[in-house]
């Protein structure tokens, strides 16, 4: 593994650990509470940000099945198969169902099962690959991956945030 699928690596692995620091012990009354009329619940983010990875690695990048569906997450959870909270209405946040946090981490760790070893496999080839999407465009596997880090930190700090919010700092 060269210094830069390593890095890439470390940064995936140290935002599901943070991810996990934050989420633990929410009941899930905390984690479906709106801090306010428009913003997104922590149940919905951190089934989103599975859903990110899962989308983008294992479909896009890969050309392979999502584990949301080849796994039946889709169905376990009650919720559309295609769906990924991309452009998602507040209504349509706050109609996902209330799926215990234990639940939507569980559906995280085995998108990291099948995404992991893709990660610490990748090759100057599958970051050179242009792909065309169609929200994006033209688009790189090195673009793929860089955003994925990007958008999960943004995500982790909504959710460590909001949980300020309901409990209060360091609770």
């Amino acid at each position: 593994m060269n210094e830069y699928v390593a890095t890439i690596k470390s940064s995936y692995d140290e935002y599901l650990a943070e991810l996990k620091k934050v989420v633990d012990g929410l009941s899930i009354d905390e984690a479906y509470k709106q801090p306010s009329p428009h913003s997104n619940t922590i149940g919905w983010s951190v089934w989103h940000m599975a859903r990110v990875e899962d989308y983008w690695l294992n479909n896009v990048v890969q050309g392979d099945a999502q584990v949301w569906n080849s796994g039946g997450w889709d169905k376990k959870f009650g919720m559309d198969p295609e769906n990924r909270g991309a452009g998602q209405t507040i209504e349509q946040v706050l109609a996902m169902p209330h799926v215990a946090v234990t639940e939507l981490l569980a559906y995280f760790d085995a998108v990291r099962a099948k995404t992991s070893p893709f990660i610490t496999g990748l090759a100057e080839s599958d970051l050179a690959r242009e792909i065309e999407h169609p929200r994006f465009g033209k688009v790189t596997g090195r673009w793929i991956v860089g955003h994925i880090v990007v958008e999960e930190s943004q995500h982790v700090g909504q959710v460590a945030f909001t949980r300020g919010i309901l409990r209060g700092f360091g609770k």
